[in-house]
């Protein structure tokens, strides 16, 4: 059923009450709360017991993963030759975290291991042909890539030219072509058999990861024994970067990711990793419980935007090695203090583009927003989602880098830029992304013919926002501090897994005056009078008080109310 309200459209989810009933009566839980879990897609009650149970939730069997027996083979062969391995990552978040995953996963096997991972300011995304070069020559035979590179096809095929093998391990959509890889590990890939397909790149790394360990440690190493976080310890120490990866690269809190971060937010407050706590301590989070805005706010943004002197997140990825913990809070002081400054430098080429944006004319009819600005690309991806924010469109801001056309789009919901760019592969050097967050390069003659494509696609295929989700519906009355505290169990609260939405049906101000005298309370100001009103409202517990906030309103008619 979809409900017109006075912000959204809204869809009561419909929940077979017999299974309602059989989760409320397994797990233990209110007949509301088992409501919620029915309409979530909990689908048993065992389905519910693992639900509950994400702080120990085991993950899927890793040899699930695409190629899982090509990865293990060619690892197998380079660990007996003594080849030497290079981890390929990205400059975000993510990438450098599952860059550290892979790293250090295959430095307990004994490799010969070194890293890379692309300066956006210079290289752009993914492989490119100096990398390739440099890298033949240092003598590294195998390069496995982490959140990145299912899409390049043409460096992936140079680089077997010169006598490298690839294997790639991605989380970015399955472009039209796969690139000649030895082993591609996506679980988006059609036929994989895995039966997650939204982990971010270091939620792949790390399953990989597994695998090799799981295969290998019995033949090959150990080693790095003086490293404390190794051994036992060392898969907790790498959930705590999963967590912190897969938050800031904004993937769904559900499945997998919800038990990865889930578990990895648990194990972070104790982690042995000198650089992890020294960035908790400058950051104010340790000794404490970690939520998933802690991270994006904290972790997410300095492991993802605070570029060293070298290239790209070089000193992010070091702080995350370091064992001395003297300079891993120094480190950790700098790259805070280079956070701010970033910030400072995004704010400034916001108000730039903002500026940009409001004088030119052809802005104001556009189904698409195509601006080319003169911004520092490191701001760009921050300056893109501002203006989506803002303008509820698709937008793509391009800047230029020596002789290419570099871009990053961003669009609202219901938009996809994976199936707008597959029309028009032919005008990029290289392309790829989510269906809401994706980047291009391309040369610069060809951006009016893109201009041009990416209207007509738009006005083609607009976007269509989706209603948002009403998990069930509430009496009043139901609304209890004991509700509250069960809805606390979906935590972690982030993507795809939001707070629960209620529809309440015939809320006058005589009733809500009659719960405020129960002990509930209001988080937001309630403008209802003494006409029925069918309304949208959030439920949580604080400090053992109903708390409720009031989101949204529900026409009469929408609802029968």
């Amino acid at each position: 059923m979809i409900l017109s309200g006075s912000r959204y459209d809204w869809r009561l989810a419909s929940v077979e009450p017999d299974l309602a009933s059989d989760i409320s009566r397994a797990a233990g839980v209110s007949a509301s709360f088992a409501r919620v879990l029915a309409a979530r897609g909990v689908g048993s009650a065992d389905d519910a017991a693992r639900y509950l149970a994400a702080s120990d939730d085991p993950l899927p069997d890793a040899h699930l993963l695409p190629d899982a027996d090509r990865v293990v083979e060619r690892v197998r062969s380079a660990l007996e030759s003594g080849e030497l391995i290079a981890v390929h990552g990205h400059d975000d978040a993510d990438g450098v975290t599952a860059t550290t995953v892979m790293l250090e996963a295959l430095d307990q096997l004994g490799a010969s291991v070194v890293s890379y991972i692309p300066d956006r300011k210079k290289e752009g995304h993914g492989l490119t042909r100096a990398e390739l070069d440099r890298l033949h020559g240092a003598g590294v035979g195998l390069i496995i890539t982490v959140d990145s590179c299912v899409s390049d096809r043409e460096f992936i095929g140079y680089g077997n030219t010169l006598g490298i093998d690839t294997i790639v391990t991605d989380h970015h959509e399955i472009p039209p072509e796969l690139p000649p890889a030895v082993a591609i590990v996506n679980p988006k890939l059609p036929d994989s058999r895995f039966p997650y397909r939204y982990m971010a790149g270091v939620g792949v790394a790390l399953r990989v990861a597994d695998l090799l360990l799981d295969e290998l440690r019995g033949r090959f190493g150990p080693a790095g024994e003086n490293v404390p976080w190794y051994g036992p310890r060392w898969r907790q120490e790498a959930l705590a970067l999963a967590a912190a990866g897969s938050i800031a690269d904004k993937v769904p809190l559900t499945g997998d990711n919800r038990a990865i971060v889930t578990q990895g937010l648990a194990a972070a407050p104790g982690t042995e990793r000198v650089g992890l706590r020294a960035a908790l301590e400058e950051g104010r989070l340790w000794g404490r419980e970690l939520s998933p805005e802690d991270v994006r706010d904290s972790l997410g943004r300095l492991l993802g935007r605070a570029p060293g002197d070298s290239p790209g997140t070089q000193k992010a990825l070091d702080l995350l090695a370091m064992r001395d913990p003297d300079d891993a809070r120094a480190l950790a002081a700098s790259l805070f203090k280079r956070q701010e400054r970033w910030r400072e430098e995004a704010l400034a080429a916001w108000r730039k583009t903002r500026e940009d944006f409001g004088r030119d004319g052809t802005n104001a009819s556009s189904p698409v927003v195509i601006m080319e600005v003169e911004v520092p690309v490191g701001v760009a991806g921050y300056v893109t989602s501002r203006l989506t924010e803002e303008t509820g469109r698709p937008v793509i801001i391009i800047t230029r880098r020596n002789s290419e056309a570099m871009a990053e789009a961003r669009g609202p919901v219901g938009f996809n830029f994976v199936d707008a760019f597959a029309t028009m592969r032919e005008l990029f050097i290289g392309y790829g992304g989510h269906p809401r967050a994706a980047g291009f390069s391309m040369v610069p003659s060809q951006v009016p013919r893109f201009r041009e494509r990416m209207n007509d696609f738009v006005l083609s295929n607009p976007p269509a926002p989706p209603p948002r989700l009403l998990d069930a519906e509430l009496r009043l009355e139901e609304a209890t501090p004991e509700l509250g505290l069960e809805l606390e169990l979906m935590r972690p609260f982030g993507q795809g897994n939001r707070r629960a939405a209620f529809l309440v049906r015939r809320v006058t101000s005589a009733t809500i005056t009659d719960i405020e005298a129960r002990g509930v309370r209001f988080g937001t100001p309630v403008r209802i009078g003494e006409t029925p009103t069918d309304v949208v409202l959030r439920l949580r517990n604080s400090e053992g008080v109903a708390l409720i906030s009031i989101i949204d309103s529900i026409a009469p008619s929408a609802s029968g109310g």
